[in-house]
């Protein structure tokens, strides 16, 4: 019966959403993306403002040099009002985000030793690595703030 439980549990976990399936969405008129465009539209950002607005039914691209956390300030970020599980997937964007711009950081600083770039790429990088920091307790701050409903 134990068995029977335990792979139950698993198969939930297995079948449950992804880290990855949730985005952000930035909603600069007419700089929005076409896959975030359902979403913006219930953001409604004030004219001549940009507002980031989490997308639950997304998935968020993070790779080298690509990351949600770069580019653009979460300190008006909407966050809606997500259940547990939308919750949580915000949670794992953030970190696995986070995770994203420090493995960045240690490749530029891996690039600059070898010489691959000049000083001023590893400044440029690593002010795009601070801003993201910044960004990623911003985030943070806004999913903290954030009451799942049931």
């Amino acid at each position: 019966m134990r068995v029977w439980a335990l792979s139950a549990g698993v198969a939930l976990l297995l079948l449950s959403p992804a880290a990855g399936a949730a985005s952000l969405c930035n909603c600069c008129g007419e700089g929005t993306a076409a896959s975030c465009a359902k979403t913006c539209e219930t953001a409604k950002p004030p004219q001549g403002q940009c507002t980031v607005v989490v997308d639950y039914a997304g998935t968020a691209e993070i790779s080298p040099g690509v990351n949600p956390l770069y580019g653009v300030s979460l300190r008006n970020l909407v966050v809606g009002t997500p259940d547990k599980v939308q919750s949580e997937l915000l949670r794992r964007l953030l970190e696995a985000a986070r995770r994203g711009a420090e493995n960045d950081r240690r490749i530029s600083f891996r690039d600059y030793e070898r010489g691959k770039i000049d000083r001023a790429g590893a400044a440029a990088n690593e002010k795009r690595y601070e801003d993201a920091i910044v960004n990623y307790f911003l985030g943070m701050d806004a999913w903290r703030n954030a009451r799942p409903t049931q």
